[in-house]
């Protein structure tokens, strides 16, 4: 292994802790599966620290922390010797993102009294200014109506509970409490089966409201330390589409708006004295939660968003190990994973505000670069696959699947010529119910047979020359509710026919977290994984036939 761009990273993101090295041995003769052994958990710790580094703010697609990380990438393949797939002779595949950006979002608060509006307050969410509401989603369009409490703002038959009935709620705010409480005193009060997004759904959909008013259960100094936050990401881009597939844009507009309300307008509306009276009020709801119906509160509110169209750039990171065989090389397995994380959110319990995406995904992203030190360090004594590998870094998959959306429109190598794709998500842990088990020595293969039992055989095969780690398939269905076939960056490569297997260990409590942190990585278990990932690589790229999908339940789907 190559050492100086470990010393790279240490200009790329200032103040990381120094590195370890990572030593190659002498191959002494052995086939080419025996460079798995350069794939070491002590090598994926080094890489993940840096990519899963503070300095990094969390890789959000377009961010100058995502910048970092591509150079990162950039600079590890380069100085591997590993060949630029990207434009003009660099690593970077640039593509353009069309997104909003806002500037502010405007509230007017009025008081109805007869035929007159009389404003109350006027709030500016802003970069740099807040008030008395947050906007949690939607709203990308100006929003005005009477403002209707609805209780906990569902109807559950089941248990008598009618709390959108009483008031006409289309094209109006509705206040509701945000927490719904299912059993009181022992007792069910509402269906567990209703959920916050079916609440949403009646109230937004069946109900045609305009908007909603969430009143949590913070104090007004806690709601106004999280306005402070959300007004810091302000500057966040939304809405987010492939500049060259603009025409679908506009359906991504999400115009009917869901925020938070201070405890201090709340208790306003509802004609309390002062917001410590709201705990007490909602608790009097639950006893009359079954008489309770939706009344108007003689407020209106007016919201006004100044936002508008505007583009990020961004990059995919390619490297291709050429093939050995003249026939062959011309054919190419992709490898990939995603780079990007969704960046800074609102701080958790301990204040912390970065999700640095460790496991989600910077196990895929180190182990994709473990694997191409072992290949190369294979090419370096003469051991090459027959057919090419091609290493792929995309970025946007936490915003729609971008970045292999457009690797798949505009590969490198014509589409025809990728005989599968490895996709590489979430490795690095296990998830509850497997450590409950006490068996964590597993991985989720989703694709692979129910798409191609050619390429399925050759995991297995790669499987019993390295690891033999438990090859767990219970998401390995298309029926499957979670749909995972098809909700990461394979499923770009699958909508073409083109042979997949997806390798992931499960969602665990700190998905899409900040406690996403390198230190939870089970780095045995990586390292473990990869290797399996390696030895499937050869298999595949050595193979004399190619693997065909077979299924043809898949080809009606991906044909839909």
């Amino acid at each position: 292994m190559r050492h100086s761009i470990l010393a790279a990273a240490v200009i790329i993101l200032a103040g990381c802790a120094a590195q370890e090295k990572t030593g190659s041995k002498d191959a002494g003769g052995q086939n080419i599966y025996s460079f798995s052994e350069h794939i070491t958990p002590g090598f994926l710790q080094t890489h993940l620290q840096i990519i899963a580094h503070d300095s990094l703010r969390g890789r959000a697609t377009g961010t100058p922390g995502l910048k970092k990380a591509a150079s990162y990438l950039s600079g590890y393949y380069e100085e591997l010797g590993i060949k630029p797939m990207g434009d003009n002779g660099s690593y970077y595949q640039t593509y353009r993102i069309n997104a909003e950006f806002t500037d502010s979002l405007l509230y007017d608060t009025f008081r109805i009294e007869g035929e007159e509006l009389v404003k109350i307050n006027h709030t500016k969410e802003s970069a740099d200014s807040q008030g008395e509401y947050i906007r949690l989603y939607g709203g990308t369009r100006s929003l005005t109506g009477d403002v209707v409490f609805a209780g906990f703002g569902l109807n559950d038959p089941e248990y008598n509970i009618n709390h959108l009935e009483g008031t006409d709620l289309e094209e109006k705010w509705v206040l509701i409490f945000e927490d719904i409480p299912y059993v009181q005193d022992g007792d069910t009060l509402i269906s567990p089966e209703i959920t916050s997004n079916s609440r949403i759904q009646a109230i937004l959909g069946e109900r045609d409201a305009a908007g909603i008013l969430l009143i949590s259960d913070y104090s007004q100094d806690e709601f106004e330390d999280l306005a402070a936050v959300s007004s810091s990401l302000m500057s966040k881009p939304s809405s987010m589409s492939l500049a060259y597939r603009d025409g679908n844009r506009s359906t991504n507009r999400v115009y009917k708006g869901i925020n938070q309300i201070s405890p201090r307008m709340a208790a306003t509306m509802l004609e309390l004295d002062d917001q410590e009276d709201l705990e007490a009020f909602r608790q009097s709801l639950i006893e009359d939660a079954h008489e309770f119906r939706a009344r108007e509160t003689g407020y209106y509110l007016e919201y006004t968003p100044f936002e508008g169209p505007g583009y990020i750039e961004t990059q995919n990171v390619i490297a291709l190990l050429e093939g050995a065989d003249p026939v062959l090389k011309e054919e190419v397995l992709v490898l990939m994973a995603h780079y990007d994380h969704i960046g800074v959110t609102q701080p958790n319990d301990e204040g912390d505000a970065i999700n640095n995406g460790a496991d989600d995904n910077g196990s895929g992203t180190v182990a994709l670069m473990a694997i191409a030190n072992a290949f190369q360090e294979a090419a370096d004594r003469g051991y090459r696959p027959g057919r090419s590998v091609l290493f792929l870094h995309v970025s946007g998959e936490e915003n729609g699947l971008l970045g292999s959306r457009y690797y798949s429109d505009h590969p490198v190598i014509p589409i025809e010529k990728t005989v599968a794709n490895f996709n590489t998500d979430m490795v690095g842990r296990s998830d509850p119910e497997n450590i409950e088990k006490g068996d964590t020595d597993y991985v989720y293969l989703i694709g692979g047979e129910i798409i191609s039992s050619g390429l399925d055989s050759l995991v297995q095969a790669g499987n019993r020359k390295s690891v033999n780690m438990r090859l767990d398939r219970s998401y390995n269905d298309l029926d499957d509710p979670n749909q995972f076939y098809r909700r990461s960056d394979h499923w770009n490569f699958g909508r073409l026919e083109v042979p997949f297997v997806f390798f992931f260990t499960g969602v665990h409590e700190d998905y899409h977290r900040p406690s996403d942190h390198s230190d939870k990585i089970d780095y045995d278990k990586l390292s473990r994984v990869a290797r399996l990932i390696y030895t499937s690589s050869v298999e595949v790229a050595n193979y004399d036939g190619r693997p065909v999908v077979d299924n043809q339940q898949f080809i009606e789907i991906t044909r839909r």
